[in-house]
């Protein structure tokens, strides 16, 4: 289309326009009126707000204060109101809690019916809370009748935990009545952790007139946890006699453990400077610190034994294989990495160890490739021997097929092959 062709096809649509517009000008003419009519008012009511205007009566910001506000004494504060009920509780909470205060029995009849799961939990920890602050013993009699499954637990568990606040010794007379199941344990549990902290002569005492067995064990190792947060070392000590007593190992390992991750330097030195008779909890006290720092810094943990003189008692072939475990266990290259630059040693033959035996079922060949470089020749026999023999079990033609593209002694060669069946 040429020049002139689009100049008119514009002036035929704006001439077009016109005529459709003319019967309607005396209209157009009044709103524009208007419309600058109001633009004015608004322009003389906001003067001084736009650029050119005078800004003078504008009022001048006030300057904050930029000290730390000094507190109202208590005196002059306004009391507080105490609202009835919790407007931000969700309605199913709210109503559990409303009927709970009314009557309990009733509240915890009603969850029955109206909820499963997670739900019911919710609300049957609500009336709990409500119904054992008033009185423990009828709410956890209801709960041991009534109660089923994980509701049954964790529900005797917060009641335990609200009695054991007020009145632990006829928490624990309760619970002696208990039948010996997993619902004891966990009540058992609750109140010793509870008790301890605010009277620990008294738990303890409570603890050492229990019967041996389960119920006891886990009750010892949720107290010496719990008092772990309060005073480590008085902890320690204690639950040092309960070891002898009962040779509770897992309940000393946790205790190590908590130790540690509180208090990491006060744990190694207690170690080092607290004399201990019993060999076996010394060597456990060792194993799971080192296995506990290992977890935090698996590197760091790594070089520090490194750095440490033959005499040590941190210091061992053990402690090298356990920090490469778990060191493998959460980061295979850079404890592989590590292991590389490591020089001809025992402790490093102790760490390959550790190596392969975390690494055989996630990389078979890997494990099996580490052993084949242990210097000492019959650990580097027992190791590779046991790499394969446990690749064989879910690989076998992979396991052969390594063996024989792998530089090793004939006779080795052969007793890899005898370990996989082949002769």
């Amino acid at each position: 289309m040429s020049q002139l062709s689009k100049f008119l096809y514009l002036c035929a649509i704006v001439l077009l326009a016109w005529l459709a517009a003319k019967p309607h000008w005396p209209t157009i003419k009044e709103e524009a009126k208007n419309f600058y009519t109001a633009w004015q008012q608004i322009r003389s009511s906001d003067e001084g707000l736009y650029p050119g205007q005078p800004t003078e009566d504008l009022e001048k910001p006030i300057p904050r204060e930029r000290a730390i506000t000094a507190p109202t004494p208590a005196a002059e504060l306004p009391a507080q109101v105490t609202k009835e009920g919790d407007e931000s509780l969700d309605p199913f909470i709210k109503e559990a809690r409303e009927r709970a205060l009314a009557d309990p029995e009733a509240a915890m009849q009603w969850l029955q019916e109206q909820s499963t799961g997670a739900e019911r939990l919710r609300g049957m920890l609500e009336v709990v809370a409500l119904w054992a602050a008033d009185d423990s013993e009828t709410a956890l009699l209801w709960l041991e009748s009534n109660a089923q499954g994980l509701a049954r637990l964790e529900t005797l568990n917060s009641g335990v935990e609200l009695w054991a606040e007020r009145d632990p010794n006829a928490a624990a007379g309760w619970i002696d009545g208990m039948a010996n199941d997993a619902s004891k344990i966990s009540a058992a549990k609750s109140l010793a952790s509870t008790w301890v902290r605010s009277n620990p002569a008294e738990a303890s005492a409570w603890l050492d007139g229990l019967p041996n067995g389960p119920v006891r064990e886990e009750a010892t190792s949720a107290l010496a946890l719990s008092w772990m947060e309060i005073d480590p070392e008085s902890a320690v000590q204690w639950a040092n006699i309960q070891f002898s007593q009962s040779r509770n190992v897992q309940m000393i390992n946790h205790v190590v453990e908590k130790f540690t991750r509180i208090a990491p330097e006060k744990a190694e030195a207690y170690i080092r400077n607290s004399p201990m008779a019993d060999p076996a909890l010394y060597q456990n006290y060792i194993a799971e610190f080192v296995k506990t720092r290992a977890a935090d810094d698996p590197a760091g943990t790594a070089e520090w034994l490194q750095t440490l003189p033959e005499s040590d008692p941190f210091q061992s072939t053990t402690n090298a294989t356990r920090v490469m475990q778990v060191w493998t266990e959460t980061d295979s290259i850079a404890a592989s990495t590590w292991l590389s630059e490591l020089p001809l040693s025992p402790e490093r033959d102790a760490a390959i160890v550790g190596f392969a035996e975390t690494i055989q079922r996630f990389e078979p060949g890997a494990a099996a490739t580490w052993a084949s470089t242990i210097s000492d020749p019959t650990q580097r026999s027992e190791q590779l021997t046991s790499s394969i023999r446990n690749w064989a079990k879910r690989d076998p033609q992979g396991a052969l097929k390594w063996v024989i593209e792998t530089e090793l002694a004939p006779a080795l060669k052969e007793s890899l092959g005898r370990e996989i069946g082949v002769d």
